[in-house]
């Protein structure tokens, strides 16, 4: 019986001790060349369906609203071990972002390296600098990564970059670290964020106490076809805690100015989500990570 018992727990130990492990980015599979409206790689399912379709929806939202791409991968394991350099290099290798802008942004889970790393390409680095990442990463992330809360985790810092990118959060500020937060921000602030906040001034006027301060929340998919999605954006009013719900029809049928890949294939009909693509944008090495 203790034979018996022994092998079990051998074999449990071996089973749970595996993990699948990635040597280079080209072993990613990117399904956002496949599929222009999915930006989350989760080969070795970490993530549930529903926290990918609501990272999607966010990130797809942006993209449309600002042309700025992210990519979302979650992983069990590198084999080197280093998140920063293999975020840069998946960034570089794939040119995720505008050639010119330099907008793209890769977001790496390794479960298993227990690492989180936020890699903005260079031309984000001024707007979401090593401090608000590694803010986002502590405030929205931290905790429920070091609970293995994958989905909870990945939802909230995919959604307060997107709420930082798009000027719909505004970041907060620790007492003890005013001073250089203050001049972070002053930094980030140019003409193009200020530009941006005044044309959403109008969008985020609360119609309750008529306060330019809703923040979005979350957002849900109600529906979808081959053709477009139906989404419910949730926004709370940070002066009255009025919650404001907005519904938005989607297209997935894209413009030419986002730059779309065209379908390649043998013959038959094209899939009703043409894969998309990236623009060549650049990766310099910034941006913040840590273990959990």
């Amino acid at each position: 019986m203790k034979r018996i018992a022994f092998i079990l727990l051998s074999l449990f130990c071996t089973i749970s001790t595996y993990a699948a492990t990635y040597k280079s980015v080209e072993e990613i599979k990117m399904v956002y060349l496949e599929d222009s409206t999915r930006y989350v790689c989760n080969p070795d399912g970490i993530l549930s369906e529903d926290s990918v379709a609501q990272m999607d929806a966010m990130i797809e939202f942006l993209e449309d609203s600002t042309s700025i791409q992210i990519v979302v991968v979650a992983v069990e394991k590198i084999e080197s071990g280093d998140c920063l350099q293999f975020a840069t290099d998946l960034g570089n290798h794939y040119g995720i972002g505008q050639k010119k802008k330099d907008n793209g942004m890769v977001i790496l889970l390794s479960t298993q390296d227990r690492c989180i790393q936020f890699a903005p390409g260079s031309g984000l680095e001024a707007y979401l600098p090593d401090a608000i990442c590694d803010r986002i990463q502590r405030r929205y992330m931290e905790e429920d990564l070091k609970e293995g809360r994958w989905d909870a985790a990945m939802t909230a810092g995919v959604r307060a970059v997107c709420g930082y990118l798009d000027g719909s959060m505004k970041p907060e500020i620790d007492n003890e670290e005013d001073g250089d937060f203050i001049k972070t921000i002053l930094t980030c602030l140019g003409l193009t964020g200020l530009l941006a906040w005044y044309l959403n001034r109008k969008a985020k006027k609360c119609p309750h106490c008529k306060k330019i301060g809703l923040e979005q929340k979350k957002v849900n998919t109600l529906s979808e076809t081959n053709t477009y999605k139906r989404v419910e954006y949730v926004f709370v009013c940070k002066h009255c805690g009025q919650t404001v719900k907005r519904e938005q029809t989607i297209s997935k049928v894209r413009s030419t100015n986002r730059n779309r890949g065209g379908y390649i294939g043998g013959g038959g009909d094209a899939p009703s989500n043409p894969g998309g693509k990236f623009g060549g944008g650049h990766f310099g090495g910034g941006g913040a990570g840590r273990h959990f």
